[in-house]
Parts: C-alpha cells; sequence; structure tokens
C-alpha cells in the first residue's frame, strides 16, 4: 500500500505474515479472520482497514509473492552479462526468497492447483504469475537473437523447460528439504539446459 506510514507498513505486514501462515496449513475455506489475527493480537476493524475483507487480504498474499518475486529476479538479471550467469542469478534469487518464506511458497503452489470453489473471487491475477516466466522467456529469446543460443528449439520451450526446472526444485526443497535451493544448485540447473541451448562453434 503506497503511503503508508512505517508503523502502518508494520502492521499490515504482521497480518500478512500471520494469514500466511494460517492460509498455507489450513487453506483458504477453513481458515477464518480470527484465526489470522489470533496470532498478532490485533482487532478485526484493522484487517478490514487494510485489506476489507479475507478475500483481499489472500489476493494481496498472492499479490505480494508474485510481486516480491519478479522484484528480486529482475534486480538478480540485471547484475549479470551473459544469459547463463543472468539464468543463475534467476533462479537463485528465486530459491532465496523461497527457503525464507516456505509457507508463502506453498500456499502460492497449492493455490495454482486449487479448484475455483475453494478459492476466493480473482484470487490469482494471470498477469502477475506471468511475469517471472516471462523475464526468463526474455533472457533467452534475446540470447537467441544474439547469436549466443541455437535456435534449434524456440524460446519458449527452452525458457519453460528451465523455468520448469527453477519451479520443480522448489517443490522438491518444500517436500524435503535436504534437497538444496543454493547458488550450487542454480548454476547446475541452467548449465543442464545451456549445454544444449548453447551455441556450437
Amino acid at each position: 500500500m503506497v503511503g503508508l506510514k512505517p508503523k502502518s507498513q508494520e502492521t499490515r505486514q504482521a497480518v500478512l505474515e500471520s494469514a500466511i501462515r494460517a492460509f498455507a496449513r489450513r487453506g483458504y475455506a477453513s481458515t477464518s479472520v480470527d484465526a489470522i489475527l489470533e496470532a498478532t493480537g490485533l482487532s478485526k476493524p484493522t484487517l478490514y482497514y487494510y485489506f476489507e475483507n479475507k478475500a483481499g487480504l489472500f489476493r494481496a498474499i498472492l499479490a505480494f509473492a508474485y510481486d516480491v518475486t519478479f522484484r528480486l529476479m529482475s534486480e538478480a538479471a540485471a547484475k549479470a552479462e551473459s544469459p547463463e550467469q543472468k539464468l543463475v542469478n534467476v533462479a537463485e534469487a528465486l530459491f532465496v526468497f523461497a527457503k525464507a518464506h516456505e509457507d508463502l511458497m506453498r500456499l502460492v503452489l497449492a493455490t495454482l492447483f486449487a479448484a475455483s470453489s475453494e478459492l476466493p473471487p480473482r484470487a490469482i491475477d494471470l498477469a502477475k504469475r506471468r511475469r517471472n516466466f516471462e523475464l526468463v522467456l526474455k533472457i533467452v529469446d534475446e540470447a537467441q537473437k544474439s547469436g549466443e543460443f541455437r535456435t534449434t528449439y524456440n524460446s519458449r520451450e527452452i525458457a519453460q523447460a528451465v523455468f520448469g526446472a527453477m519451479s520443480h526444485q522448489i517443490r522438491s526443497h518444500l517436500i524435503d528439504p535436504s534437497e538444496a535451493l543454493d547458488r550450487n544448485r542454480a548454476e547446475r540447473i541452467v548449465a543442464l539446459f545451456c549445454e544444449g541451448a548453447r551455441r556450437k562453434n
């Protein structure tokens, strides 16, 4: 929320974090407003002030996940020159966020596969959901246009494979925390695809 005072921003974030934990454990339909507020000691009017209702809170959580990951991934890509290093940085940024916000990632993944009756209307902003993938697609597309990647496969096919591998690694970590989410894993995932995509001289 633009223009919130620091204390107001802290209060809003506290509600978000409490709701993320509750929704991730019980699902949207089974989570009451009282359950969300129980851990924060805040009142219902406070929640309604920032989010209007439970559905608005749920939508704000998903928007937070998509907005922050897109910002972090974009910033990480901008720090690299080569397409491969851009993809590694993007994967690492996504992994760092996922490790720090495991409940949120569980909630986002569960939402993607939930029946429409289990979610509030307009829960998923499709444009925001596509941005992370489109960032990867842009990197691959530019690498093909510059001649750094071959065009045996189109850029969308490569981007889907790379982004899918990143997403699968996060799911694997959430199931089994021994599955690493670190730069080494990011490098290996990207190298796997770049070895096939890189132009052969």
